[in-house]
């Protein structure tokens, strides 16, 4: 049962959002799987549970990493797309703790 208060983080809609920035953040996300595809092991991309989850957790990072963007530049900018990765995963985390469906670790570190 979720512990009652407010979620960590809801995705939110900006004024510079637009339906035109579809093209783009598909190619945030392909970015995201290439760095996340990078920094981990072959025996972790063999993991199963790491198969399964990867894709619901870098779609879900992107669209908090949108969300929380002040600008369209501030959003493609790729020298700081690991640490803004990063700190959607650990909002994912939290989040997750908070409904408790969420394991300690997350298989993507």
């Amino acid at each position: 049962m979720p512990r009652p208060g407010p979620r960590p983080y809801e995705c939110v809609r900006r004024a510079w959002h637009s339906e035109r920035h579809q093209p783009m953040r598909g190619s945030l996300i392909q970015e995201i799987f290439r760095v996340v595809s990078e920094i981990h092991s072959s025996a972790t991309k063999k993991n199963k549970e790491w198969q399964e989850k990867l894709p619901v957790v870098v779609l879900k990072s992107e669209e908090i990493m949108y969300s929380k963007a002040n600008s369209e530049a501030e959003y493609m900018d790729l020298k700081t797309l690991w640490d803004r990765t990063n700190d959607a995963i650990n909002t994912i985390i939290r989040r997750d703790e908070s409904s408790e469906t969420w394991r300690a670790t997350s298989p993507l570190y």
